[in-house]
């Protein structure tokens, strides 16, 4: 009499070995996201920047200034008043950032035009040397 052979059982590690490449991929999609992607935090409060018809540029910043329509200033997603504002500005020197740092300023375009300009003044007494006002493409 002949004997039934039953076919032999595949191991659970060869079912498994079809789960490798997909989460070695899954794990790459990971790391590159964590590694390339820059959040930045949102805005205090909203601001519509001025529209502006130039070439853009790119640049990075140690600080961000937002002002809104009503005149609120924020330093780096926290709301300042008036007088906390040149503190704020001189605290940065402490920081290291007299003469180096890169200050992006984001006005609301229905801002008060004079409240920028004595924000500017504050910030090149201070020794600030670059700023960066962010506008919008029309």
């Amino acid at each position: 009499m002949i004997g039934l052979q039953t076919p032999p059982r595949r191991r659970s590690a060869d079912r498994e070995a079809g789960l490798l490449p997909l989460i070695n991929v899954v794990f790459l999609l990971l790391a590159f996201y964590l590694i390339a992607g820059h959040l930045s935090p949102s805005a205090p409060f909203a601001v519509t920047p001025p529209e502006h018809d130039g070439a853009a540029l790119e640049t990075s910043a140690d600080t961000v200034i937002h002002i809104a329509r009503d005149g609120s200033v924020a330093i780096d997603g926290e709301r300042v008043d008036a007088d906390a504002l040149s503190r704020s500005i001189a605290a940065m020197d402490r920081q290291g950032a007299r003469g180096v740092a890169t200050i992006r300023l984001v006005a609301d375009a229905r801002a008060d035009a004079a409240q920028v300009v004595a924000i500017l003044g504050r910030l090149r007494d201070e020794g600030v040397e670059t700023v960066d006002l962010v506008t919008r493409a029309p």
